[in-house]
């Protein structure tokens, strides 16, 4: 955008005419000429066009150069978590009257989307992401591989919340990025985070790693939790040694965010904790660090969906609330998932059958409704933990041809992802 451009902003946006602003200075035509780029003025006659319009031109040149430097600005803040500065550039950035007509405008957008999805604001980030890919058919290197990264983050935000996203979609977006172009290491954590949740744990630990790696480099403590967080959570502890040891680094992690007074970290790795416990059968203390995660969770959010389900079935498995304790929290979660969590949704209805102990009916509504959910997902995670159960089912019941079409289901599913 020249000066030109900006006087012809603001002419317009007060519906003065070109004669009208020309009047007394120069003629119609030049100041035609002007604004398209195809004539130079005098500073002495821009001054004159300035102060008709009631604008401080000097100003208003500094407010469109800004905005590169802003946007950088704003992309480091977002990757390292600082909430006040975050707001504060985009409250300047969402101001700034030249912002949609500048070179900038397809890296404004995106990185508009990469605030939702900040925000958790799914639904707005998608909006974005749509809109950039039917309007900006040219985007520059760097854009093409900060659109990549934003889909991937869209995609494992919507994993298990939203029927067809899944954490495949995530992995073979992020594994375009070409990071000579891009030069944002960050993008290594949420190809670890999208690894994990396909089940690639060696994959998951090496970029989670190279992540690791960065954060501490660009002293982004904070993130360097969370990738610290990824990488313990790709470990499988044999002996009661390993896992006390497991536990420890947790409770390290916890200390340091609330060191540096992270909540949603905190609470992120009590969760963690909680499936730790669980997968080891420690059902008291897995309860124990659920309860903690999903109470201090937002009950609007879809997390609070999800900690409420594991919270729930680590308690029936553990026999830790009466069975009408157990059917009120399950009523609760599902409601709660009906419009948000389809996969969800679905799995409270199968702890509904399975805490009813009515055997039939869940080994039916999990091979008709949960099973092909989770195959049409691509949802590795969960058909890893309900896919078994279904295959010792039909393993018990001699239904070897049944049995033998889970497992292979099971192979399609893990085929491309290490």
């Amino acid at each position: 955008m020249s000066v030109g451009e900006i006087i012809k902003f603001h002419r317009e946006k007060k519906g003065i005419s070109q004669s009208k602003l020309g009047e007394g200075i120069c003629g119609k035509a030049y100041i035609s000429r002007f604004e398209s780029g195809n004539v130079t003025l005098s500073p002495e006659i821009i001054y004159k066009f300035a102060k008709k319009l009631e604008i401080d031109i000097n100003k208003e040149i500094e407010s469109f150069y800004l905005i590169e430097k802003q946007l950088n600005d704003w992309n480091q803040a977002i990757i390292t978590q600082r909430t006040v500065q975050i707001e504060g550039i985009k409250l300047a950035l969402d101001q700034n009257p030249f912002i949609m007509d500048s070179k900038h405008v397809a890296n404004y957008l995106l990185l508009t989307g990469r605030y939702y999805l900040h925000k958790h604001m799914l639904k707005e980030a998608k909006n974005i992401i749509e809109y950039v890919e039917k309007e900006f058919q040219a985007l520059s290197s760097y854009e093409k591989n900060l659109f990549l990264h934003i889909k991937g983050i869209y995609c494992i935000n919507t994993f298990r919340t939203i029927e067809g996203e899944e954490c495949q979609n995530a992995v073979n977006l992020l594994k375009q990025i070409n990071i000579a172009e891009y030069n944002n290491e960050e993008y290594y954590y949420h190809l670890a985070l999208a690894y994990h949740h396909a089940k690639a744990k060696v994959s998951a630990f090496k970029f989670a790693e190279k992540a690791l790696q960065f954060f501490n480099k660009t002293s982004n403590y904070l993130n360097a939790v969370n990738a610290q967080l990824l990488m313990l959570m790709q470990l499988d502890c044999e002996s009661e040694m390993d896992f006390l040891a497991l536990v420890d680094n947790y409770k390290n992690l916890i200390h340091n965010c609330m060191f540096l007074g992270s909540q949603e970290s905190k609470i992120n790795i009590l969760f963690h904790l909680g499936e730790e416990f669980y997968k080891k059968g420690k059902y008291e203390q897995a309860v124990s660090y659920y309860e903690k995660a999903f109470l201090l969770t937002d009950k609007s959010s879809i997390k609070f969906v999800r900690r409420l389900y594991h919270f729930t079935e680590a308690c029936l498995d553990g026999r830790l609330l009466s069975k009408a304790k157990i059917l009120e929290k399950i009523e609760i979660g599902t409601k709660l998932a009906e419009n948000v969590c389809p996969i969800y949704f679905n799995l409270y209805k199968l702890l509904a059958l399975k805490s009813k102990k009515n055997q039939s009916e869940y080994y039916q509504f999990l091979a008709e409704v949960v099973v092909p959910q989770l195959i049409a997902t691509n949802n590795t995670s969960f058909f890893e933990q309900y896919g078994k159960s279904l295959y010792k089912h039909y393993v018990e019941q001699k239904d070897y041809e049944k049995a033998f079409e889970v497992e292979q289901n099971f192979k399609l599913m893990k085929r491309v992802l290490n």
